[in-house]
Order: structure tokens, then sequence, then C-alpha cells
């Protein structure tokens, strides 16, 4: 019987993600229309906001700013000998 009940949520989380992914093609075709920009330019500007958005962005910074202060840490402890 869960197992029914799991199919059941998952159909239709699927059916959500379906109408979710048609309004945002809509919505973007409008965007491209109203701006005059082509499919490269619109897909390059919402990769951008998609990585923005994306939890693995804030590592990547976190990381990133670890790097730094290590890297000029090395590079004091260096510059001394």
């Amino acid at each position: 019987m869960r197992s029914f009940f799991k199919e059941n949520k998952d159909a239709l989380k699927i059916q959500e993600e379906e109408k979710v992914r048609e309004y945002i093609s809509k919505y973007l075709k409008e965007l491209q229309r109203h701006f005059d920009m082509p499919d490269d330019t619109m897909r390059s500007i919402i990769y951008k906001i998609y990585q923005d958005l994306s939890p693995y962005h804030f590592f990547k910074i976190f990381m990133k700013n670890k790097l730094d202060m290590l890297k000029s840490f090395c590079e004091d402890k260096f510059r001394k000998y």
C-alpha cells in the first residue's frame, strides 16, 4: 500500500515539474520576444542565474575564499625566506 501512495506522489511531483517547465519556457519565449535576444544569449543568462542560486555556488564561493586565504598565507610565509 505504501508503494502505491509513493508512486502517486511521485507522479504528482512529475506533473508539477512539467507544469513549471512549460511555464518557464513560455515565459522565456516572451522575454526573448520582448528584448529581441537570440536563444544562446538567453540560455547563457538563465544558466548564470541558475548557477548563482544553486547551493553548490555557495560552496564554490566558500572554497574559493579558503583557497585564497591559504594562498596568501603561503605567499607571506615564503616571502620571509
